[in-house]
């Protein structure tokens, strides 16, 4: 898709063909939120510091987003589209002042509301080199600075973030016409075997026929491609078990069912080819019986389905990275999960991560994991000593050598690494605070047929890797960034209090003064609270015992709720509240008496969309109360109610105050 600055009229390509094709196939518009793309917008804005992220996807007339942090609308008319610029770039698109830019200065987001000025967006480009959106940040402001190297790294490793997840979905999306023509050919089986043979052999389903007695088999073109053994037309049935992978003999057996006279309908089990490496084999089979009912011969077809096997691992290895990353929290613990993980996926040998001195080109590899009878290589090595893809590592790219005898980059050091049982190896390059700090590396004793989505699958590994360490970081940085704040305002509340103190000195009213201090003091606890939980939000009944525990009344106040958490704003107005009220039953209430006592309730009233938080403060055992004539501050207060939003009702009874406080709830925890 192009356009002319000055006419806003679009060319539709051939690119443009293939990238509605990718996103018919991804089948992701107009989707539901998923956690998964909502927390790489939250790490991007929080890592570029930018009040707007988004995942775009950019379609025909519009642009749509799948996830968005600052930014209202869901989708924009592709003529409001930056994103769509980023589809061609093979690096970051960074526009510092839209304004600025002929491709963006009459953009409506640019001219009217909501103004945006700055944008910095990675593309999200599938396996097959479509390129389909953006994730992006944007700022209201110029950054004639763009972005820190650091922040590049991250963004564009989210991107590959969210290019794994849709990897992800397209190979799920494509396992299920997998099974719809696997239904069809079970279909074909129930209909009879023989009729059905020649047409499988046709697609990719080789046929077999099995004497019982004599152990000869006879097989197909299509057997003996699956199997990689020449097609010489008769074998004997030992020769194919031979090549069974020896965790899977005894599954799969002709001489077990030559005995039994019983047919396994359906027998998944994996062979070792002689070029091929481990392949994954579906076999059905039905036996020709005699007119005695004796079995004489067996008959069935066996089906290749490496890929569909290889299709869910990934799936179940990449669900289960995902989960396990989210609960570590050092680099090491990342890389090394990551590559054992990596190495189930691949049916490796041996897998790890060793840590990287870049100048000197050394790798000091950690103790790894690795299959019995695997010897292990953990220790310093130099890199050079087996090849030269070094230099493809710092540059920041995956390495994947499918045979490391044939190889340009390892042909002359393949007897070093052939001496270490190394045939194929991949390396994924680790990069913390854009140095290349560790290789996470995955080997091979014998030759593996590598696919196209193998290699993704790698890809998206190093991606997420990136990931979660862009994740930590970014959470170091928070924080350092909390503690700095919290420091600092400790420091302003203590500076605060002592120039009250000073300047309040020759009051003569101390009641005044002592007021200031308590309210000075609830803010300052509420901030506490606050920076306990990284200023995301704050537990009401939390809130409530910090201001009761201040005053010392905890064994006077009876507390009744559901755990409900807060928005920063509201958790300062709840405690300002709570210490108003609490100072005045203090003074003229329930616990102003021995005997008195104090409820507190909340509750939550309504739908989701219409929920209401309703709080009671209801005093007891104190003395009589009565309506005061003239409001003070702390009263005025209370009038105000949660958030300043009214909502308060106040009866003066005999038993005592009773105050009932109403707000929205999405007002409440709503994050601004």
């Amino acid at each position: 898709m192009t356009s002319d600055p000055e006419s806003d009229v679009f060319v539709f390509s051939a690119s443009d063909m293939e990238r509605l094709e990718a996103l018919e196939e991804l089948q992701i518009i107009d989707t539901g939120p998923e956690p998964v793309f909502d927390d790489i917008v939250h790490v991007a804005s929080t890592v570029c510091k930018a009040p707007v992220a988004l995942i775009s996807f950019v379609q025909e007339e519009r642009q749509w987003f799948k996830a968005r942090v600052g930014f209202q609308p869901c989708e924009t008319p592709i003529d409001q589209s930056v994103c769509r610029y980023s589809l061609g770039c093979d690096d970051l698109l960074v526009i510092t002042d839209l304004t600025k830019d002929p491709r963006t200065a009459r953009n409506a987001l640019v001219t009217q509301e909501p103004f945006i000025r700055f944008y910095a967006g990675a593309r999200l480009i599938l396996s097959d080199g479509v390129a389909v959106g953006a994730v992006c940040v944007i700022d209201h402001v110029p950054r004639p600075e763009g972005l820190t190297q650091e922040q590049r790294s991250v963004l564009k490793a989210l991107a590959g973030q969210v290019c794994a997840h849709l990897e992800l979905r397209r190979t799920v999306n494509r396992q299920r016409e997998v099974i719809e023509r696997q239904k069809q050919i079970n279909e074909m089986m129930r209909d009879g075997v023989r009729t059905a043979l020649t047409a499988q052999e046709a697609g990719h389903i080789g046929t077999f026929e099995l004497d019982i007695i004599t152990g000869k088999i006879k097989v197909s073109a299509e057997f003996c491609r699956i199997f990689d053994v020449p097609q010489t037309g008769q074998y004997h049935a030992r020769d194919f078990e031979r090549m069974l992978h020896p965790d899977d003999r005894g599954q799969e057996s002709s001489e077990s069912t030559r005995k039994n006279g019983t047919a396994v309908m359906a027998v998944q089990y994996r062979i070792v080819t002689p070029t091929r490496g481990i392949r994954w084999i579906s076999r059905k089979a039905t036996f020709e019986r005699d007119e005695e009912g004796n079995p004489v011969k067996l008959l069935g077809t066996v089906q290749d389905i490496t890929v569909q096997k290889r299709a869910t691992e990934r799936i179940k290895v990449l669900l289960e990275l995902g989960d396990r990353l989210r609960d570590l929290t050092n680099v090491e613990d990342i890389a090394f999960t990551a590559a054992e993980l990596m190495a189930r996926a691949l049916d490796a040998t041996r897998a790890g991560f060793g840590v990287v001195d870049p100048a000197q080109e050394t790798v000091i590899l950690q103790p790894e994991w690795r299959a019995p009878g695997v010897s292990s290589v953990a220790g310093k090595h130099y890199f050079r000593d087996y090849g030269s893809y070094i230099d493809d590592l710092k540059a920041g790219m995956s390495v994947v050598i499918s045979d490391v005898m044939t190889d340009p980059r390892t042909t002359d050091k393949a007897d070093a690494l052939i001496s270490l049982g190394i045939r194929q190896l991949v390396n994924v390059p680790i990069f913390d605070q854009g140095k290349f700090a560790l290789v996470v590396f995955v080997h091979h004793s014998d030759l593996f047929e590598w696919m196209e989505d193998d290699l993704a699958f790698v890809r998206s590994f190093g991606d997420r890797i990136q990931s979660a360490i862009g994740r930590l970081r970014a959470e170091a940085e928070q924080n350092l960034l909390n503690r700095e704040i919290g420091h600092r305002l400790k420091n302003a509340f203590a500076m605060v209090q002592a120039l009250a103190k000073q300047t309040l000195r020759p009051v003569q009213e101390r009641g005044a003064v002592l007021n200031f201090e308590q309210r000075l003091q609830a803010l300052s606890s509420a901030h506490d609270i606050l920076l306990g939980n990284n200023w995301a939000s704050a537990d009401v009944r939390t809130a409530l015992m910090r201001v009761v525990d201040t005053l010392g009344m905890k064994e006077q106040v009876d507390i009744e709720g559901e755990d409900i958490s807060v928005n920063p704003k509201g958790a300062l107005s709840l405690s300002l509240l709570l210490h108003e009220l609490t100072t005045n039953a203090v003074k003229y209430g329930s616990l102003s008496s021995v005997h008195g006592r104090v409820l507190v309730s909340w509750e939550v009233q309504g739908d989701r969309e219409n929920a209401v938080f309703r709080l009671i403060w209801r005093e007891t055992g104190g003395p009589a109360v009565l309506q005061p004539q003239s409001k003070g501050f702390g009263s005025r207060l209370i009038s105000m109610g949660l958030l300043g939003t009214g909502g308060v009702s106040t009866r003066y009874l005999d038993q005592g105050l009773e105050v009932e406080m109403t707000a929205s709830l999405v007002q409440l925890q709503q994050v601004s």
